[in-house]
């Protein structure tokens, strides 16, 4: 008896670190955990397949002191990758299509989403003023936190890539999030952007995978600023419902898909670490940077190209409650 219930106390230890991986990388992939000792080996032969380093090392040069994990704050800056294979594109050079950094308050322990435009206008080191998504095509995710440290002047602690493979598995294995499509237009816009595979209606709905990576990735319907909010909005449903572990029917097939649609610079020791922190989340937030459509003449490309030129007062305004979330 008493093996037993040792061997149902490892399970439930086991299913927390599943909680809290669908918790932390929950817009992009589930670092995964599960049931089991095989399951256990799987996810950290998975979780080591994904792993990559960074190339400043582990500590952002953003850090005034050197950075301790289990007692700071910190932040995640969470990568979509729009890789097309009919385009012939790799990860590595695609363009990052979702962009969301994501603060973690250590003291009052809660969560702020800042989600970043595409066509943000912003300098990329190395390459002069450029449309953010493509410094991901220029230097993959190092060149990607490099220019959000350069923007907003804080530490990006943690680097979570995915391309949407992994988006629409985890929104599957949650048996669906629960969305509001707040317009006819939006849902029209993703019924020809899917054409017509993907067909929605106005109001409050329950999404499975490829209907919620549609409604995330749609742009035409209003504007790039909107979308950042579909997409913080879809993440924000992910958190709450995997919470419940009663949620999430099967571990096997996230776990097998990690290692191919994932690369984060956390091991399976610092997920595990931070369990316990993000579980006891009170409160995720949302910011939102505004801005204006421009023709911004780029040498580069040899003519005017459109950008979303960021509101300089906006961004200031971002970064000083950034700064105060990592009591920095």
């Amino acid at each position: 008896m008493e093996e037993r219930s040792q061997r149902r106390k490892k399970k439930r230890r086991l299913r927390k670190w599943v909680k809290f991986v669908l918790v932390f990388a929950a817009f992009l992939l589930v670092i995964a955990g599960s049931v089991g000792t095989y399951a256990f080996v799987k996810l950290n032969s998975a979780t080591k397949e994904a792993h990559v380093s960074l190339d400043r090392g582990d500590q952002s040069v953003k850090r005034i002191k050197e950075f301790d994990p289990k007692k700071d704050s910190f932040t995640v800056l969470l990568l979509g990758i729009d890789a097309r294979d009919n385009k012939g594109e790799s990860v590595d050079d695609a363009r990052s299509d979702a962009n969301v950094l994501v603060t973690f308050n250590r003291k009052k322990k809660t969560a702020t989403m800042l989600s970043i435009p595409r066509d943000s206008y912003v300098n990329i080191p190395g390459h002069g003023y450029d449309k953010f998504a493509h410094a991901h095509a220029y230097g993959g995710y190092n060149l990607t936190y490099k220019t959000v440290e350069n923007m907003l002047d804080i530490p990006v602690d943690y680097v979570v890539e995915s391309n949407f493979n992994a988006f629409r598995d985890v929104v599957n294995e949650l048996n669906g999030v629960t969305v509001n499509v707040k317009s006819q237009k939006i849902a029209d816009r993703i019924k020809v952007d899917t054409k017509g595979k993907v067909v929605l209606k106005p109001g409050v709905q329950t999404l499975d995978g490829e209907q919620a990576l549609a409604y995330v990735r749609t742009r035409k319907a209003d504007t790039d600023l909107m979308r950042g909010q579909r997409q913080m909005e879809v993440l924000s449903a992910i958190i709450n419902k995997s919470k419940s572990l009663s949620s999430i029917p099967s571990y096997d097939d996230i776990v097998d898909s990690l290692g191919k649609n994932l690369k984060m610079n956390l091991s399976l020791n610092d997920a595990i670490g931070l369990f316990p922190f993000i579980t006891s989340l009170k409160k995720v937030d949302s910011l939102q940077l505004t801005g204006s459509d421009s023709y911004i003449y780029t040498p580069q490309y040899g003519k005017n190209i459109y950008y979303f030129k960021l509101n300089e007062e906006k961004l200031q305004e971002v970064k000083a409650t950034l700064k105060k979330d990592l009591d920095e």
